[in-house]
């Protein structure tokens, strides 16, 4: 019952939100967020920075589609976008991990996100980048969870500082686009340049190759 409660109540928020954000067509710019349309400079050292956490069941209605199926192979939703970057860039990949595994099930991450959104809980990462300073470009991915950023992000930007670093996001979604999310990188990391990122349905993420390779085109990171 208390399954079935939270999917009831996460579809009727993204019903509300769907009509203002198609599912056609990827919500690339928030509008409200200093952002660059194309990455200064060349030669660039590239990090692709991921959170995703996909359920076994492939069941998580309140923050995104947790997995998608392409030619075959199984992949988080976050992780499917965050490989074709790094496929395209050459940029290095690493997933953001939290110490403390998140739970395997719908009702308990369910339940965890939000008494961690609700408290203002940082988890503590397990993830370690030894070169992190070497990287000017870091892409930084995630799913909307319970209308913003997973709370490891938050971590993530406590952990690594980005401030003079060139940030690009890319995330996906169940209809409510970038949820204040650049707002909140942007507060995180003032001192960071941010360029205009790519977020995406999930009902369209198995099928967004091409529109990925086309937004890298267009911030000049792919020829």
């Amino acid at each position: 019952m208390k399954k079935w409660f939270y999917i009831l109540v996460s579809l009727l928020f993204v019903s509300g939100l769907i009509t203002a954000c198609s599912e056609d067509e990827p919500d690339n710019n928030s509008g409200n967020t200093d952002i660059e349309e194309v990455v200064p400079g060349t030669n660039h050292k590239i990090l692709v920075a991921y959170f995703s956490e996909p359920l076994p069941d492939g069941i998580d209605a309140v923050t995104s589609a947790s997995r998608v199926i392409v030619d075959g192979d199984l992949y988080g939703s976050v992780q499917y976008v965050a490989t074709v970057i790094g496929e395209a860039t050459g940029g290095d990949m690493v997933r953001i991990q939290t110490a403390q595994p998140y739970p395997g099930n719908f009702d308990d991450l369910a339940d965890q996100a939000d008494n961690e959104r609700q408290n203002d809980i940082h988890p503590a990462l397990a993830t370690e980048i030894d070169n992190f300073d070497d990287y000017d470009v870091v892409f930084v991915g995630y799913p909307i969870w319970w209308y913003q950023m997973p709370m490891a992000m938050y971590s993530f930007f406590d952990k690594f500082d980005c401030n003079g670093k060139t940030l690009i996001p890319f995330s996906t979604h169940g209809g409510s686009g970038w949820s204040g999310t650049l707002e909140d990188i942007r507060g995180l990391v003032p001192n960071a340049t941010m360029v205009d990122g790519y977020s995406i349905s999930r009902n369209n993420t198995a099928t967004s190759r091409n529109g990925i390779l086309n937004w890298l085109q267009e911030i000049g990171m792919t020829e």
